[in-house]
C-alpha cells in the first residue's frame, strides 16, 4: 500500500495503476486483523499441539515468490508463473510431480485467461525477443 501511494487511484470502473495495490492491502490488513481478534478470543484446547515453525515450507515459497520476482521480466509470464507454481507446490509433503505438473498448467492457463485475455494485462508471456 505504501508502495503505491503516490499511484494514481482512479475508480471501480476506470481503475489506474494504483487502485488494485491499495485495496488489496486494505484487504489484507483487515483479513489479518480478524484472524488475529479470532485467534486471540478463541477458546484454545490444552490438548493442542503447537507445530513448530515449518524452516523448509518457508525457504521453498520464498525460493519460488524471489524466482518469479526475478524472471517475470526477461523470461515472461508463462515462464515465471510456472517456476513460481510448480516450486512452490512442493511445499506440500506429499505432492507428487504429476499433480505438480498438472496444477501448474491449470494455474497457467486460468492466470493468462483472465489477466491478459480478460482484462487485457498487457506483459510479455515469452522471453524478451520470442514472438507466439
Amino acid at each position: 500500500m505504501l508502495g503505491a501511494s503516490h499511484l494514481p487511484m482512479g475508480e471501480a470502473a476506470r481503475m489506474a495503476s494504483g487502485y488494485f495495490p491499495t485495496w488489496l492491502g486494505y484487504s489484507l490488513i483487515f483479513l489479518g486483523l480478524l484472524i488475529s481478534v479470532k485467534g486471540t478470543f478463541s477458546a484454545k484446547k490444552p490438548h493442542e499441539v503447537i507445530y513448530r515453525f515449518a524452516l523448509k515450507k518457508l525457504f521453498i515459497i520464498g525460493f519460488a515468490l524471489l524466482a518469479f520476482a526475478y524472471l517475470l521480466e526477461p523470461a515472461g509470464l508463462i515462464f515465471a508463473l510456472s517456476t513460481l507454481v510448480f516450486v512452490s507446490s512442493f511445499a506440500y509433503n506429499e505432492r507428487t510431480f504429476k499433480e505438480a505438473l498438472l496444477l501448474t498448467v491449470v494455474i497457467d492457463l486460468l492466470v493468462i485467461g483472465i489477466f491478459v485475455g480478460g482484462i487485457g494485462l498487457e506483459i510479455n508471456l515469452l522471453p524478451i525477443g520470442v514472438s507466439l
